[in-house]
């Protein structure tokens, strides 16, 4: 994170059993497991973020939300790990009902940052799905593919991984010996997508053998807040005429003469108690 310039990560397939928080070097982690040892998210905030983080939420071991407040904004991130294409339908239906629930809990004037393993194929083309796929995706679309890009619709999200055009390397998430897929995404709400400013896949950065870290540049803005010296007011003499200056010299006088007995009295004081 800190060499790639990272500042929050969402993790997938992490395998870590059961739910906790670990703080270290900086850097902060929320994560949630099976009892297993299977499936697993978490999200990972470095130090200078998580300090705005307000709210976090667990979803059994493949979904987890995490929302910040940074002065007025409010941002929510969502780690998501979809079923395998080999997992049965019900257990693919009760995952995409979850992230349907979660999604509708973020109010639309909130921003939504939603970066998984949807494992899915959403293709090159756009086809009927134009608005949500800006035809610059990778390889063939399958039907969980299509499970994906009609989630986008429902909930008027942009895919961020297809609006950005992108060599070949930096479009494939999965390598595994010759097989070149894309399966991890960034949706954003099509709102918001002008905050995003590049989508592409760190193909030297591999999270572990066959994933490839999958980076999307967001811009939030943060306002500095300057402070203001208390100045003292400065007396404009050339405006002191006629009775405002007859005024200033009678508040000065009386004021001078009340200071003076003052200090004539500390000097009293003073010469007494040395004596």
């Amino acid at each position: 994170m800190n060499r790639c310039k990272v500042d929050i990560v969402c993790l997938q397939e992490t395998r870590w059993i059961g739910g906790n928080i670990g703080e270290e070097y900086g850097y902060k982690l929320w994560y949630f497991g099976a009892p297993s040892g299977r499936n697993g998210v978490g999200i990972i905030m470095t130090e200078r973020l998580k300090d705005y983080v307000v709210h976090v939420e667990r979803h059994g071991d493949r979904l987890m939300l995490v929302r910040l407040v940074i002065q007025e904004e409010t941002i929510n991130v969502i780690s998501a790990y979809a079923p395998q294409s080999g997992r049965g339908a019900v257990e693919k239906t009760t995952f995409w009902d979850s992230l349907n629930e979660l999604v509708r809990s973020c109010p639309d004037d909130q921003r939504l940052v939603l970066g998984g393993d949807l494992n899915g194929h959403i293709g090159v083309e756009a086809a009927s799905y134009s608005g949500v796929h800006e035809g610059l995706g990778f390889g063939k679309r399958n039907d969980d593919g299509r499970m994906i890009l009609e989630f986008a619709t429902a909930h008027d999200l942009a895919i961020a991984n297809s609006f950005f055009r992108k060599r070949r390397s930096q479009l494939i998430t999965f390598q595994s010996a010759r097989l070149e897929t894309q399966i991890d995404y960034f949706l954003v709400r099509k709102g918001d997508f002008r905050a995003c400013k590049d989508c592409k896949v760190l193909h030297r950065e591999g999270c572990i053998s066959q994933h490839r870290l999958l980076v999307l540049d967001l811009l939030v803005s943060i306002q500095v807040i300057k402070l203001v010296k208390a100045v003292k007011p400065r007396i404009l003499w050339k405006n002191l005429m006629g009775e405002a200056a007859e005024t200033f010299r009678s508040t000065t006088s009386t004021r001078f003469a009340r200071e003076t007995q003052d200090v004539s009295h500390m000097v009293v004081v003073t010469s007494r108690t040395f004596n």
